[in-house]
């Protein structure tokens, strides 16, 4: 079922300033899309869309199709970040769509979303038993039909059936004092002892819910995060699920400030861990309207409420911009009662704006720098080849105007000029082929350094080096001498794919001089991307050396939690650019050996002229108005690949939407 806003046009005035920026970014991708959709119709009419291009193209439209934007909201207890979650993003439902009643609160990490592979509407919910299991949550998800998740349907309908069934993820469980310490949730060195043998624990794990909203199915996913001791028991979500988010927002109470567990959630699982991402971190200074005093002037009050905005960006070390006082209860009320005193009171819509204007932007210029490099490289080689092909008419053509009312010894002076041109492509094909068997060499080294055996291997030995560990300093030992010989192997990586590329520039660069051909540039690649993961990650393993769960949870539970989470998505970094660097170097002489073709098949046709010209004058007028029509035709499709690469450049935040 589509869903639809019960809410009328009245409330239209009081819609996100967020969700009318979505769904502008929404659009552009569709746009996009055309455009690389237009591209690949255009090779095939001319035939030349490989298997090999035909899967990048298919690879860009499905990053395009299943692109997510994740916004991460991250807060100690009772700061209201499910209240600022309802304000922003569902507040035209009417009603409270997440539970955020006093006294309670999200007991486990929730995703919103819409699957866009079901297309359906539930709510799954991952046991807390699971955390005994050595699989990580990612792992699970990709379980799709495991009996490790319990659905529960939703029912767009039925508001009630929604807020009933959406309460499941505040729930909780008692469990025994040795099941809690399985479970990696209690550690008596640590804790205190509980006055009874049950301990009250999250009833679930993970909760995943797909709820057919605009913003949900074009793409927004919701990533709303318990409080610290949470994110301490549940070191997957600060590895990995934080740091691909593309939007932290870091929820404060405008009442209290930045308080102690505020800092320490700060320090340790946001500012530490994102250090390499300045832009993305933005801070909701929540309750202002804790503050308002009708005894007080209102600039009283706003001057208040600005002194506590600039201590609290100059306690996080940030922009006081990227600090909103705001309230998101008043906002929530605002829109649901249609209230616009009251909505622009809450100070909700710069927050909103900055959202839609400045992360959306930066979401835009990603995914833009990753289709330029992949289809705009594409679609520049053919322009090249393009260009190349109109030249080599326009030599033809000059070529044949020149022969009218020559002699045949004039044409056969040509013929011996061709037949020269002919001796100089044998010989720049030789130098070629031995550049590309010294290629083949380099393919190799890279190909041993790029062994995930290796990796395995010292992941191996780290873990039963834990096991074997007797201390804590032993075990955060051996997860640092991991990630140093990664790092070295990622550096060895790095030199050899340093001189591999030197050389494919210069058998580009050799090629192209010895047969004077149009300058292009071979596929581009960087291993900066890489050595970014790799170097996060390698900073979030000294983050989880130093934090609690390293002393309050027992060694098994640590060593699972390092092998499946940390171990694993350092191991995922390796398999990524090795993935990658595979396929760059199967295609990265490729435009240059679609150029060398163009160049050998115009030779020949110049050929093929020159001697039915020398055989019969009357066949050069019809062999003139050939090339010119064929010159019309390129240049159009010229025009037409120009006009396609600009719309994939295009940057919607430097343009009205």
């Amino acid at each position: 079922m589509t869903w639809q806003s019960p809410i009328g046009e009245t409330r239209a005035a009081s819609v996100s300033v967020f969700r009318r920026s979505f769904q502008a970014y929404s659009q552009w991708k569709n746009q996009l899309a055309n455009t690389i959709e237009e591209y690949r119709s255009w090779l095939k009419t001319k035939k030349q869309c490989t298997s090999n291009i035909d899967a990048r193209i298919d690879n860009t439209l499905t990053l395009l199709e299943k692109d997510r934007l994740t916004v991460a909201v991250v807060a100690e207890v009772s700061r209201g970040k499910t209240e600022l979650i309802n304000a922003i993003f569902f507040a035209d439902y009417g009603r409270r769509l997440l539970p955020s009643a006093a006294g309670r609160t999200t007991m486990c990490p929730t995703e919103l979303l819409w699957d866009m592979d079901r297309k359906e509407s539930y709510v799954r919910l991952l046991p807390i038993e699971t955390r005994g299991q050595d699989e990580t949550i990612n792992e699970l998800k990709r379980k799709q039909h495991s009996n490790c998740w319990i659905d529960i349907p939703l029912n767009v309908k039925s508001p009630d059936q929604i807020e009933s069934t959406l309460r499941e993820i505040i729930q909780t469980k008692q469990v025994t004092d040795i099941e809690a310490k399985r479970l990696g949730l209690f550690n008596p060195q640590t804790q205190q002892e509980p006055k009874s043998d049950m301990i009250e624990v999250p009833r679930w794990r993970h909760a995943i819910i797909s709820f057919p909203h605009p913003l949900l199915k074009q793409g927004l996913v919701i990533l709303d995060t318990p409080g610290l001791n949470a994110l301490g028991n549940e070191p997957e979500l600060t590895i990995s699920t934080l740091p691909n988010a593309q939007v932290i927002l870091f929820v404060l109470a405008a009442d209290t400030g930045v308080t102690r567990s505020d800092m320490e959630m700060w320090q340790h699982y946001i500012q530490g861990p994102q250090k390499q991402r300045q832009r993305g971190l933005i801070i909701a200074l929540n309750k202002i309207d804790a503050l308002w005093d009708e005894l007080k002037f209102p600039q009283e009050v706003r001057k208040i409420i600005a002194d506590q905005r600039t201590m609290t960006a100059k306690t996080l070390g940030l922009d006081e911009q990227l600090v909103f006082p705001l309230s998101a209860q008043k906002a929530l009320v605002g829109r649901v009662k249609n209230d616009p005193i009251l909505l622009v009171k809450s100070a909700i819509v710069p927050l909103e704006s900055y959202l839609g204007d400045n992360v959306l932007a930066m979401r835009q210029q990603i995914i833009l720098e990753t289709i330029e490099q992949d289809i705009g490289q594409l679609i520049e080689a053919s322009r090249t080849l393009v260009a190349q092909q109109i030249r080599n008419i326009k030599q033809q053509l000059s070529e044949l105007e020149s022969l009218r009312d020559k002699s045949a010894d004039v044409i056969k002076q040509m013929l011996e000029k061709t037949r020269l041109e002919q001796a100089q492509y044998i010989e720049a094909i030789d130098k070629f082929q031995n550049g590309r068997l010294e290629l083949k060499k380099w393919k190799k080294q890279l190909h041993q350094q790029l062994n995930l055996k290796q990796i395995d291997s010292l992941i191996t030995k780290t873990y039963d080096e834990m096991l074997a560990s007797w201390t804590t300093h032993g075990m955060s030992w051996a997860m640092k001498t991991l990630f140093d010989e990664l790092r070295y192997i990622m550096q060895q990586i790095i030199i050899s794919m340093d001189e591999t590329k030197k050389l494919i520039r210069d058998i580009y660069r050799n090629v192209q001089r010895d047969l004077n051909l149009t300058t292009i540039h071979p596929p581009k690649f960087s291993t900066m991307q890489y050595r970014v993961n790799l170097e996060v990650v390698y900073q979030e393993v000294d983050v989880f050396r130093r934090s609690p769960t390293l002393t309050i949870s027992s060694q098994g539970f640590v060593v699972k939690r390092f092998y499946s989470a940390l171990a694993g998505r350092g191991r995922e970094v390796f398999e990524d650019i090795s993935k990658v660097t595979n396929e760059w170097l199967s295609q990265a002489l490729d435009p240059l050996i679609t150029q060398i073709q163009e160049y050998k098949d115009a030779m020949e046709k110049r050929l093929a002229n020159l001697k039915k010209i020398g055989n019969s004058k009357n066949t050069l007028d019809s062999r003139i108005a050939d090339l010119e029509s064929q010159y019309v035709d390129l240049a159009r499709q010229l025009t037409t690949l120009r006009n396609m690469y600009n719309n994939i450049r295009i940057n919607p935040s430097n343009s009205s939407q």
